[in-house]
């Protein structure tokens, strides 16, 4: 039809009869654009009608899901029992050993964990990690049990998951166990499958497992008959297990594979779990172990293994909160107001902040039982981290016997006894001072102790339980062991040297810093720490190391004699006013030691400081540097009495360099590579500091300086702003790139340099030199640049040296020579040519580099 209409409009336009042609226009126009809208409306009407009958199918299969879950819990009056009796037999938060006044529910305090993909062989035993894989993926348990391939089938289906001890491997099973059997499962992951728990402890079916030869099936009958609801044993349906295993709707949970301790028994209890793994496929089946428990046994099946991750600071804040909530209003009774809220969030927020002051205890509360056990000691009035020598003895106890006991675990030794053993070690440890041993070192310390002992009298025997079974020791390399923490190794050492009366130890070792924290840790807990503290004050070469042990004297309760303490006070307080320089020196060292001992954790590459850099630290770097004092001064010295008052009307520059020379003289006094840096958090002309990790694009700048390879140092610096600045392609420097370098990095990059080589060079080395030669800061003076290029040895015979001529001096460097502020090109391989530089040394390129030194403050 449209063809038509336009067939008769061309043709009476062609015969001019235009009045025609126009009508037939208008027709054929309208034709069209109603057969258009016509099938516009057609399709909207049918993409409506679909999406109705779409919604209406949904809105069938949630209606027929209500309804099927509504007839299940009408019929199936077993299945409800069996869901409560799982609930009441998992809802309570399970101490283990630990003192606790109240029992707290478990779904009010649980933290989800992470966990990663993991092999075992790549999975350490220590209860206290060295350090995070960050290359791992985290994941929750139910991110694994959601996840679907494209054909809508579960892709995992036979979990391992491993976790060093107290990580939570027990309590993660008991929360799915949970929240299965109160069905909120969907209300954690929407794409949770519904699932019907049984968990299994296999410490307790270990026997019907191995003599018994058991079914899954019957094992999965006996442990609902076991389950009890007003005092009556549960009765399930005949065929009602078998039914669901055939459907696969269970979820089996077995945890504590490595609580099988009998190697060979292990084994064939690992071999059972495989053939019901391979007898039910489409089961979900979740194995934990600890993994050296599970490495030594061998399967024959493919699995996923998972490793549980440590807490970061999100997890311990979220359970300290929790934690103390429930606490507190248990302890009121089941009181809960506002006001409840505040008291628990308070005591939360000071546990907190007690923990991320203390490097130990940072160290431990990434371990969830380690967490629970600091909270507990805390609550209980114990004063954390001055109170260590008390958590320390907690955490002895609960480990080596009092959750063993809740375990049903028994292997005929007391806490005490194994500990008596263990002090011998660790003091023999420290003596070395080492952390590793062998079993040989450990049978000729620790034999004639053994001898006293009715069971595990051997020591490959002793040191395995003590490994395996209480986590106080880890096999670090293979025959080689330490203690989980050096925490421990320093406690027990204290005690060891406390109840053997061998005070004399530390005396001889009192300026050793490898025994300052066994010093600290034996004065807090010692009836009379005189001796310590009076041997100290009269050294003959006063240490700050050694000050600094006891300057923690008051907050750990130490007992000291009245006059000696009154020493102690006119040493640390009264010698920050002090005329004197030796004894002002050592007290504000040690202040400044205290508080750069006590930066705030933020994070894993940060710290920071809640206080301000006292006049007395600050007079510190005054005295070492010749820098110049601040305006209110009196002859480059603080005003008596404000000594720990806050050093205050300072500029960019001024604080700048007072951090770089705080990194500088730390690593010095360390002798190793610079891991970390300070760096200015300024405010209104005072110094708050934060200690940064450096970052690893810096590393090799650092190990270059570190080894003291100035021309590859010189280098990479170059090769850094290349990159800072986007000119890799390019290869060489525009005067505008230097203009535009972050002020970030040139910080970096000179501390660096003015730290490794102790002041020596760096831009602000170079800066200094300039301004020192005249009156006038202004860079474009031609006279006292080449003043200034002879003075650091760029300058030879009147002339500029080129940089073929400036490669000889790496050997024999002038100070402020480094780094050079050479134009220089990088070839395509990425190697430097000096023969290829295109613009050599001039005015141009160090008044760019200077200028910018100055604009950056350095």
């Amino acid at each position: 039809m449209s063809g038509i209409g336009v067939f008769l409009t061309f043709h009476n336009f062609i015969i001019r009869n235009l009045d025609a042609a126009f009508i037939s226009f208008i027709f054929t126009l309208i034709f069209i654009v109603s057969l258009t809208i016509r099938e516009f409306l057609a399709q909207i009407i049918k993409d409506v009608g679909l999406f109705w009958v779409k919604l209406q199918r949904q809105q069938a299969i949630k209606t027929g899901q209500l309804i099927n879950d509504r007839l299940e819990d009408l019929v199936s009056d077993f299945q409800n029992s069996y869901y409560k009796a799982l609930e009441y037999k998992c809802r309570d938060d399970e101490t283990q050993g630990l003192d606790n006044e109240f029992t707290l529910e478990l779904q009010k305090v649980f933290v989800p964990l992470k966990i990663a993909a993991n092999n075992a062989s790549n999975t350490r035993q220590d209860i206290i990690p060295v350090s995070q894989n960050k290359s791992l993926v985290d994941l929750t348990i139910w991110d694994c049990l959601a996840a679907r391939d494209l054909g809508g089938r579960g892709i995992y289906k036979r979990l391992v998951i491993l976790g060093r001890p107290g990580s939570g491997k027990t309590t993660l099973l008991r929360h799915l166990t949970l929240i299965y059997s109160i069905k909120k499962e969907q209300e954690i992951n929407k794409k949770a499958p519904k699932l019907i728990p049984v968990l299994f402890y296999l410490r307790d079916i270990r026997d019907l497992i191995i003599s018994n030869k058991s079914s899954l099936k019957t094992l999965i009958q006996q442990y609902i008959e076991n389950l009890k609801i007003n005092n009556k044993n549960l009765i399930p349906p005949s065929n009602w297990v078998n039914n669901k295993l055939q459907k696969n709707e269970f979820i089996i949970m077995l945890d504590g594979l490595d609580e099988v301790a009998n190697k060979t028994q292990r084994q064939q209890v690992r071999t059972w779990i495989d053939s019901q793994m391979q007898d039910y496929p489409d089961t979900v089946f979740i194995l934990t172990s600890r993994p050296n428990g599970y490495k030594e046994v061998k399967s024959r099946i493919a699995v996923n293994q998972l490793e549980v991750q440590p807490f970061n600071r999100e997890q311990i804040t979220n359970f300290l909160q929790r934690w103390y909530l429930q606490t507190e209003i248990k302890s009121r009774a089941g009181q809960f107001d506002d006001g409840v809220k505040q008291v628990a969030e308070e005591k939360a927020i000071n546990l907190i902040e007690r923990i991320i002051n203390n490097r130990p205890l940072v160290a431990m509360a990434v371990n969830p039982l380690l967490l629970k056990m600091i909270a507990t000691v805390h609550r209980r009035g114990n004063v954390l981290p001055g109170k260590r020598v008390e958590l320390y003895k907690d955490i002895c106890q609960i480990l080596l016997e009092k959750r063993q006991r809740a375990k049903n675990i028994f292997h005929g030794l007391t806490a005490s006894q194994k500990q008596s053993v263990l002090q011998v070690l660790a003091l023999s440890l420290m003596q070395k001072q080492t952390r590793e041993f062998t079993l040989a070192e450990a049978k000729n310390w620790i034999s004639q102790q053994l001898t006293n002992l009715p069971n595990l009298n051997n020591t490959r025997d002793f040191i395995k339980h003590i490994q395996d079974d209480c986590a106080l020791l880890v096999e670090k390399e293979i025959g080689e062991y330490e203690f989980a923490h050096l925490s421990f190794q320093e406690y027990l050492a204290a005690i060891e040297i406390s109840e053997s009366h061998q005070e004399n130890i530390l005396i001889q070792n009192i300026d050793q810093t490898w025994w300052s924290e066994t010093i600290r840790l034996y004065g807090a807990q010692s009836k009379d720490a005189t001796n310590i503290v009076s041997t100290i004050i009269n050294m003959p070469s006063p240490s700050v190391n050694a000050f600094l042990v006891i300057a923690y004297y008051e907050e750990e309760g130490w007992r000291i004699d009245k006059q000696v303490r009154q020493q102690l006070i006119d040493k640390l307080d009264a010698g920050l006013e002090s005329d004197d320089a030796e004894i002002f020196k050592l007290a504000a060292e040690v202040q400044l030691a205290r508080q750069l001992n006590n930066l705030t954790r933020v994070n894993e590459i940060l710290e920071q400081d809640n206080s301000y850099i006292t006049c007395a630290e600050y007079q510190l770097f005054i005295n070492d540097s010749q820098h110049t004092s601040p305006k209110k001064w009196l002859n480059n010295r603080f005003i008596f009495g404000d000594a720990k008052k806050a050093v205050n009307g300072l500029n960019k520059r001024d604080i700048n360099r007072f951090c770089t020379w705080l990194t500088g003289k730390y690593l010095n006094s360390q002798l190793s590579k610079l891991e970390t840096f300070y760096k200015p958090i300024e405010e209104n002309g005072k110094i708050r500091l934060s200690r940064v990790k450096l970052p690893s694009r810096y590393k090799k700048l650092s190990d270059f300086l570190y080894r003291k390879k100035w021309r590859e140092a010189d280098d990479e610096t170059l090769h850094i702003i290349l990159k800072a600045v986007r000119r890799d392609e390019q290869r060489y420097l525009n005067i505008e790139d230097i203009e535009k370098f972050p002020c970030e990095d040139f910080y970096i990059i000179n501390l660096l340099w003015v730290a490794y080589s102790q002041g020596y060079f760096g831009f602000s080395v170079q800066q200094e030199i300039y301004q020192s030669l005249g009156v006038t800061l202004q860079y474009d003076d031609e006279r006292k640049l080449v003043d200034f290029g002879d003075r650091v040895g760029w300058r030879e015979r009147g002339s500029w040296l080129g940089p073929r001529d400036l490669q000889f001096n790496f050997s024999t460097p002038t100070r402020g020579s480094l780094p050079l502020p050479v134009n220089r090109r990088y070839t395509k391989n990425n190697r430097l040519s000096w023969e290829s530089s295109v613009i050599s040394l001039h005015n141009q390129t160090i008044i760019s580099f200077l200028s910018r030194a100055e604009i950056c403050n350095l």
